[in-house]
């Protein structure tokens, strides 16, 4: 069991190597670390608290429990999100915003997986909301339209957020794998768009035009 005690000029007993204060914020860090570079399975509070050097009974000053972690970890992502708003229409503003949140979320992979389950999020993510809803009104919508549009331009970006995934060479061996059991002679339409394969990128490349073509309709409409 990790040590809970330190020496006295505050390192780890025996590592010498100094332990980051025990706070909700070190505690969070730890957590969207693991989260980054291993996956969310890998955050419990046994294992945050392991790379604290602390016991897990220790975290519970800071967070409850890993629904009350993942919670304040989704804050924090929101939290330092930057949303761009200078000038221009509101259609142009509201790609701005999109497309940052977009970048925003793609360093945090785990956060769509969190989001999947439907159940969680963070808080301060309103001020996105509210700013997007701000910017549809300004396009000439009522807050009944509004509030469709929105949800259409998040699960667009949801979406793409959750397919970037599949994008990793890692994956793609048993894609092309499976790929070899249909049978191409029915499908002359995928046949062709298959013998053109996407170029590096275009995921990205994509997601701006994908995000203009559903803005013209959602305000046409």
């Amino acid at each position: 069991m990790p040590s809970t005690t330190t020496d006295s000029d505050g390192t780890q007993p025996g590592t010498g190597k100094r332990r980051a204060p025990l706070n909700r914020t070190t505690v969070v860090a730890v957590g969207r670390r693991l989260a980054r570079d291993e996956g969310l399975a890998a955050v419990t509070l046994r294992r945050v608290a392991g790379e604290l050097g602390v016991t897990a009974m220790a975290l519970y000053r800071h967070v409850g429990d890993k629904r009350e972690l993942l919670v304040a970890m989704l804050d924090d992502v929101a939290e330092e999100l930057v949303i761009p708003d200078g000038a221009g229409s509101p259609p142009d503003r509201l790609v701005l915003a999109f497309r940052a949140l977009h970048d925003h979320l793609t360093a945090e992979p785990w956060v769509a997986e969190v989001l999947r389950g439907g159940e969680l999020f963070g808080p301060r993510a309103a001020r996105f909301v509210e700013h997007v809803l701000t910017l549809l009104a300004e396009a000439g919508l009522d807050d009944e339209q509004a509030a469709d549009a929105y949800w259409a331009l998040w699960w667009y970006t949801f979406g793409h957020l959750s397919y970037l995934p599949a994008q990793r060479p890692e994956g793609r061996p048993a894609r092309q794998e499976l790929m070899t059991r249909v049978r191409m002679d029915d499908h002359p339409r995928l046949a062709r768009m298959l013998s053109r394969p996407p170029r590096a990128g275009a995921a990205e490349d994509l997601f701006v035009p994908g995000l203009r073509a559903l803005l013209r309709g959602l305000l046409a409409d």
